[in-house]
């Protein structure tokens, strides 16, 4: 059974403790229905870009060989399928021979990666599907979330 996997995340500015962070995911069984959801709050100030590659990871972490993990993030879909090898290859460096942002994170993408065969795909960030925007309900509620 293949699983559809939704990743989302977002930045809540919460005004006395800065902003917090929230990732959701969220698996469709062949049917359609919600199999699994998840959601994880990040205290500290976060940059978006690193709590996207933390969603994504989740996903990458949750799916099985011939799931699909579907992200409207740009960065995480093009470091997966175009950046990732020439990171690699350059010893996590950019073309222009600087460090690439979240090296941490993308040596994880690429050690989950090599361990299981998963299909990524792109989804509009504002597009209404129902299990990008379940995801990201999840997301905000986890970012929102008072202690």
């Amino acid at each position: 059974m293949t699983k559809k996997i939704y990743v989302e995340s977002t930045v809540v500015d919460k005004q006395r403790g800065g902003p917090c962070g929230g990732t959701g995911l969220v698996a469709l069984d062949d049917n359609g229905q919600i199999s699994y959801e998840d959601s994880v709050r990040f205290e500290s100030t976060i940059e978006l870009t690193r709590l996207e590659l933390l969603a994504f990871i989740e996903g990458l972490e949750f799916a099985s060989d011939s799931d699909v993990i579907y992200s409207s993030s740009e960065y995480c879909v093009k470091g997966f399928h175009e950046w990732l090898d020439s990171w690699k290859r350059r010893g996590w460096r950019k073309a222009s021979k600087k460090p690439i942002a979240n090296r941490d994170l993308w040596q994880l993408v690429d050690k989950l990666r090599s361990e299981k065969f998963v299909e990524v795909e792109k989804v509009e960030a504002y597009s209404a599907v129902a299990g990008k925007e379940a995801a990201y309900k999840l997301a905000y509620s986890a970012a929102s979330q008072q202690l």
